[in-house]
């Protein structure tokens, strides 16, 4: 059968615009949040930013010494989420955001997940990060050492956790240390102010818990550590409640030599203790073996001695509330629990290297004004561990990536 020749024109027309427009670069774009790193699951790592307008994502990486690789999405859009899988544990890698072959972004350096055999593990602790100045200087001291991911003990954006003051008050200060180290935070009463929380479920890429689907708790194995967030401000957390009962089975079936557990309001603190959390969840920390419990809330710093008041054995639990990341500090009366307490800004470092734990506490000039110590026998079926690249003492700097081969 022929075809009319104006149907043919119609045709050649519409092929001849289609290349045309494919041809058309896409439109230069510069990115508004980011890049900063997420961790969707226990293996992989995810890169995010926000640009100006639609692109395709892409993503160039290698490991240290390594060769480049790409991983890209072509489809457009101005949130940008790709996930990093198949890295080498506990590596060191550096990576940049490229559009159209062309570096989008400054090069970074991140350190893959360790493997559960791998008994080394560094990270840092974070909460209550109000305003701008002191969680910047927070984020510059904690960007220069070697971390694995970075705790956050809720209250991300003050007052109410808008959408609106994210990049200013969070993305922006934060930028040097979200680049090179995941943060995992967990839900704060500030936090969920805003349509229950949703501005930081949409900020944050984190592992989904198997109760409910859902990231506002969670858990994520690091090394031979477990790090459990807990909701304590969205979710009920009752006996026979749906968290309650993920709980117990995560912290019950891990078989990691050290478990920690943070959420937002301390069961024991100078200042206000939440006896809710105190008398439901703390009798199955202590029931569980878990390690330390971080909290914020309160805005101070303060370590428990170790306590052990439901459970019949067992070495107790170490309570640190680091909820001075700029809020205004809080009033208390030290208890009987409690080892210290400051009302001062800063931060914490822990180091693990197989049994022992040191826990310091920095101020915002760096210096330490507390530690703690812990020791455990490593059980023989975790030390047959496999070789590994020994970390750094830091992050080195990352100006370029290998040649394109």
């Amino acid at each position: 059968m022929d075809v009319p020749a104006s149907r043919r024109c119609r045709s050649i027309a519409g092929a001849l615009l289609a290349g045309f427009l494919a041809a058309i670069p896409i439109e230069a774009v510069s990115i508004t949040r980011g890049p900063y790193l997420g961790r969707p699951d226990d293996v992989s790592l995810a890169v995010v930013w926000l640009t100006d307008g639609d692109s395709p994502s892409a993503i160039e990486y290698a490991a240290d010494d390594g060769a480049r690789a790409t991983v890209s999405d072509p489809d457009v859009s101005s949130k940008h989420v790709l996930r990093l899988s198949s890295l080498i544990p506990g590596a060191l890698y550096r990576y940049r955001v490229v559009l159209d072959g062309q570096p989008l972004s400054d090069t970074h350096a991140f350190r893959a997940p360790r493997d559960p055999a791998d008994l080394t593990l560094h990270f840092g602790v974070i909460g209550d990060t109000d305003g701008v100045a002191v969680p910047a200087e927070i984020a510059a001291r904690l960007a220069t050492v070697d971390i694995d991911l970075v705790l956050h003990t809720g209250d991300v954006v003050y007052p109410g956790g808008e959408e609106s003051g994210y990049d200013a008050q969070y993305f922006q200060p934060m930028a040097p240390l979200i680049a090179s180290a995941p943060v995992l935070p967990t839900l704060g009463n500030h936090d969920i102010l805003t349509d229950r929380g949703a501005p930081y479920l949409d900020a944050f890429v984190l592992p989904a818990n198997d109760a409910t689907g859902d990231s506002r708790f969670y858990a994520a194995r690091q090394g031979d550590a477990l790090f459990v967030s807990v909701d304590v401000e969205s979710s009920e957390f009752g006996a026979g409640s749906a968290q309650y009962q993920w709980l117990e089975r995560t912290l019950r079936d891990s078989d990691a030599l050290w478990k920690f557990v943070y959420l937002h309001e301390p069961p024991y603190s100078s200042a206000e203790s939440n006896l809710a959390v105190r008398f439901i969840l703390t009798p199955l920390f202590e029931s569980a073996g878990v390690d330390v419990v971080f909290s914020g809330h309160m805005h101070l710093y303060e370590r428990t001695v170790a306590i052990r008041n439901f459970a019949t054995a067992g070495p107790g639990i170490v309570y640190v509330t680091e909820g001075g990341g700029g809020a205004t500090f809080a009033a208390f009366v030290p208890q009987d629990f409690s080892a210290i307490v400051f009302a001062r800004y800063g931060y914490l470092v822990v180091d693990i290297e197989g049994g022992n734990l040191m826990l310091t506490a920095h101020d915002l000039d760096g210096s330490v004004f507390d530690s703690l110590e812990l020791h455990k026998t490593v059980p023989l079926v975790h030390r047959a561990i496999p070789e590994r690249i020994a970390p750094p003492a830091k992050h080195p700097s990352a100006p370029d990536l290998p040649a394109r081969p």
